[in-house]
């Protein structure tokens, strides 16, 4: 039976289109075109549920676009997953800013303390600009 996998796409500044799939750590992607970047993830969906590496169970609560005053002009796709009793957060486009909570509330207020973090800290985000939600079967 296939499996359906939840896909954020984002776009870079440079044309670059750029996934994460909920329930795959690290599970990154980058093409020119949208219908190469959803070949791209497939395949590696399919490599990764065959070989059981980085994957684990989420269910995707939404996308969530964050701004504040703090970090000027700047805003940042927040994806949020539900793995077991824990919310997560993650924001792709700053290397390794993620977070969990036990509820919502704490996981939004989490991750603006990442986010916040992460700059001050000197991380480089990459410029994106969400796309929208993809599910893939494989």
């Amino acid at each position: 039976m296939p499996k359906k996998i939840v896909v954020v796409i984002e776009k870079e500044k440079g044309g670059y289109y750029t996934s994460l799939a909920v329930g795959f750590a690290g599970c990154l992607y980058k093409a020119k075109t949208l219908k190469e970047l959803i070949k791209c993830a497939r395949k590696e969906i399919k490599h990764r549920l065959k070989k059981d590496e980085y994957v684990y169970k989420a269910d995707f609560v939404g996308v969530r676009i964050m701004d504040s005053k703090v970090w000027g002009t700047k805003k940042f796709t927040v994806v949020m997953e539900k793995a077991g009793s824990d919310y997560i957060a993650i924001v792709h486009s700053i290397p390794g800013c993620y977070t969990q909570a036990e509820t919502m509330d704490d996981l939004i207020r989490y991750i603006k303390e990442a986010i916040t973090l992460c700059l001050d800290t000197g991380a480089k985000p990459v410029k994106t600009d969400f796309v929208g939600v993809q599910l893939i079967e494989v």
